[in-house]
């Protein structure tokens, strides 16, 4: 829980009831994290990691002072996020950090590939096996990610339920590998458990020094 602070919150007319896992840049020792900006336009050449870090406190459930958590829809292997920030610079950010980790993956990149958990979502993003959306109303951001399978959803909770304990909290030096080796090894992944881990396997780094187990 962070301590009270003030929060201009734009609205959102209506949330779907799908969900969005804010995925998180290399920080330290990663290879998300570029210098420039988003140029001309198209997509940001940046991951904005270290922004949304120093920035943390900012970000907020909508309506409250809590840490931004997602909503989970099992039926539909949907989540989402309604997170109020405290500028649009704040909100333009964080959108743009989650359209870079898409493209990365989209394109074949790795960011954070000394994590399991960020390469299993790479193998999803490049299997097809999920969707985001993200928006920007005012101060407000409405993340969506919606799964095709049990799989891929299981590990986008994983996901979600990390960075909200951690990143939202300002430390991004945390290796979230042993909550995909947990996706991995359940009854959900038994058809995919092979594919991933080999997947898995060809790309995984040393952990850089610094970066802690999420426990």
């Amino acid at each position: 829980m962070k301590m009270k602070k003030s929060m201009a919150v734009g609205y959102v007319v209506a949330l779907c009831s799908v969900l969005v896992l804010v995925g998180c840049g290399a920080g330290d020792g990663g290879s998300g994290n570029s210098t420039g900006g988003n140029g001309g336009g198209g997509a940001p050449t940046e991951s904005y990691i270290d922004y949304l870090a120093s920035h943390h406190a900012a970000y907020t459930n909508t309506g409250t002072a809590e840490n931004p958590s997602a909503r989970f829809d099992d039926t539909s292997y949907s989540l989402s996020w309604l997170i109020a920030t405290q500028t649009a610079e704040q909100a333009e950010n964080l959108q743009k950090h989650i359209e870079f980790m898409g493209t990365a993956m989209e394109n074949g990149g790795n960011p954070r590939e000394w994590d399991k958990l960020f390469l299993a979502d790479a193998y999803m993003k490049t299997e097809h096996r999920y969707e985001t959306r993200v928006s920007v109303s005012g101060y407000t951001v409405l993340v969506e990610k919606v799964a095709t399978d049990a799989c891929a959803y299981q590990l986008l909770k994983a996901h979600a339920t990390g960075i909200s304990g951690q990143f939202f909290e300002g430390n991004i030096k945390v290796d979230f590998s042993p909550l995909a080796e947990a996706v991995i090894a359940s009854e959900a992944c038994t058809t995919d458990r092979s594919a991933i881990e080999t997947y898995i396997a060809a790309r995984l780094k040393p952990v850089p020094k610094g970066i802690q187990k999420n426990s």
